[in-house]
């Protein structure tokens, strides 16, 4: 199982890069709207926004994946800058939200 597997290789059968590239781009166009629907259900309406404007925009996959990109790293950001536990720039103190166990 290590090896790669083709399918219908008893027939001959070798995919084609175009068929490959529109199975690829239908899965990324799916997980554009699934990331659509994410976003609205979390009510980050401005991602939600953007993602609207990828799936209207008229440029092509690579386009349209690379302006993805961006906007998963731009929620990846938001995700990880609110870290409970983070130091506090303006006193250098850690945030009170956490409590370690055994500690007063």
């Amino acid at each position: 199982m290590t090896e790669a597997q083709t399918r219908w290789t008893s027939f001959g059968y070798i995919q084609v890069p175009g068929l490959a590239n529109r199975l690829i781009s239908r899965y990324l166009r799916t997980q554009r709207k699934n990331m659509r629907r994410f976003f609205q259900e979390r009510g980050m309406y401005v991602l939600a926004d953007r993602m609207n404007q990828i799936r209207k925009s008229r440029q092509g996959m690579l386009a349209k994946n690379q302006m993805f990109q961006q906007v998963l790293n731009e929620y990846s950001k938001l995700v990880t800058s609110s870290v409970p536990g983070s130091v506090l720039p303006a006193t250098g103190e850690s945030s009170p939200s956490i409590a370690i166990a055994g500690e007063t």
